[in-house]
């Protein structure tokens, strides 16, 4: 990465202000039916002919990584690109408009300006700090940081100044800031050779830089407060505006706890289930007032209708039932989980036996194999027991023949 910024480091700055230039289509044209004598064209003195060996193009336009530095090539290319966002802020976002031969009149806001300006002072200070780390008997170069630390000092406060005073004062405060401007430019240009006789001290920050500071600090406090509010409960200006961000924040925490906790949903749940009893309760006694009302209508004589005491009795009965029904309601999902989880267990136990009486009947299978590779190894003794003693005998009786025909031999030979 070091080696591409320090290729494109000291490359020009794209000039927008040329005209547009745009590719147009090749026209086809029958070779057959037209043809065109080129004129030659004759070659500039100048203009090198020769052949280029890709070896020495490529030593030509190689740029040395090692040769740049890192930070100063990060620098220029950060400038560059400043420049790039400058001109495009300044065009509207867009590419620079050009006339016929004359570059468009770009017009640079307050904002704008303070911002050019505010970067040029760092990157003043950042060249002066360089300069002075590379040589260090430069007396001028502390003269030079304070000049720059007081124009920061000073368009930190003139940026303040911008933001809070209306457009009617801005006169008034842009002549102020630039009389002080002025004063500071002519005090600081003698300390130069002053200086020259003594060494200086390192620059302190002042008190109208940090006056500044502060105030910059407050206005952002202040935006911020805007945004998300001084606490959890708004006063009653910013609940005109709507709610902040604090307020959205901490409700919508308090949903996500509640959705997250199991207890409460249990408890809604419980309670929905209730509330779904006595709306299944009112149901019924709007059933049977709607039936009680036809049956006063149905009669002429306007008589309420007369309840059986059975029918009475059966429902203070269904009544008792029922409320022993919710009190058993809240017990049901425990309940259902419990005989789940004991049907997962009697199902896993019983897999359990299964694999037992499996693990068994392989291991009797096991035992009567090794019975019987017992007996095999047995008579497999004791069959090589018997061979081997006939065996020997077989080797006696060989040796016996074999002496016998050696006497005869030598009787024989003696003969």
């Amino acid at each position: 990465m070091s080696a591409s910024i320090a290729k494109y480091a000291n490359l020009p700055d794209i000039d927008t202000e040329q005209s547009d230039v745009y590719e147009t289509p090749d026209v086809v044209v029958d070779g057959g039916s037209q043809r065109y004598e080129q004129p030659e064209i004759p070659l500039s003195e100048d203009i090198s002919v020769d052949p280029l060996r890709v070896d020495k193009a490529a030593a030509r336009f190689r740029a040395s990584a090692g040769g740049t530095d890192v930070k100063s090539a990060l620098s220029r290319y950060q400038r560059s690109l400043f420049r790039t966002l400058q001109l495009e802020s300044l065009s509207g976002g867009s590419s620079l408009e050009v006339t016929t031969g004359t570059a468009s009149h770009l017009s640079e806001t307050r904002e704008q300006r303070m911002r050019r300006l505010i970067y040029e002072t760092q990157e003043l200070r950042d060249q002066i700090a360089q300069d002075k780390a590379k040589n260090t008997e430069d007396r001028q170069s502390v003269a030079l940081m304070k000049l720059a630390t007081g124009l920061t000092d000073e368009l930190a406060q003139l940026s303040l100044q911008v933001d809070r005073q209306s457009l009617d004062a801005e006169g008034s405060s842009n002549s102020l800031v630039s009389s002080s401007l002025w004063q500071r430019l002519e005090s600081s240009a003698s300390p130069s050779v002053q200086q020259s006789e003594r060494r200086p001290a390192a620059p302190r920050p002042t008190a109208d830089g940090a006056a500044a500071t502060t105030l910059q600090l407050e206005s952002r406090v202040s935006l911020l407060e805007k945004v998300l509010g001084t606490s959890s409960a708004q006063p009653a200006r910013d609940a005109a505006v709507g709610h902040s961000l604090v307020d959205v924040v901490s409700r919508l925490r308090q949903q996500l706890d509640v959705l997250a906790d199991p207890q409460r949903i249990d408890g809604i749940q419980r309670r929905i289930k209730q509330v779904l009893v006595d709306m299944d309760r009112l149901d019924l006694v709007n059933m049977q007032a709607t039936r009680a009302a036809e049956s006063a209508d149905a009669k002429a004589a306007g008589t309420a209708p007369r309840v059986d005491p059975a029918t009475v009795k059966r429902i203070d009965e269904l009544y008792e039932k029922l409320t022993g029904v919710d009190a058993l309601i809240e017990l049901a999902p425990t309940t259902a989980r419990r005989l789940q989880t004991l049907s997962a267990l009697h199902v896993e136990a019983s897999q359990a036996v299964a694999r037992i009486g499996r693990i068994e009947r392989e291991q009797e299978s096991a035992g009567e194999e090794i019975k019987t590779m017992k007996e095999i190894a047995d008579s497999l003794k004791s069959a090589i027991g018997d061979n081997t003693a006939t065996l020997a005998e077989n080797m006696k009786h060989l040796d016996s023949r074999i002496s016998a025909l050696n006497s005869r031999l030598a009787a024989l030979s003696g003969k």
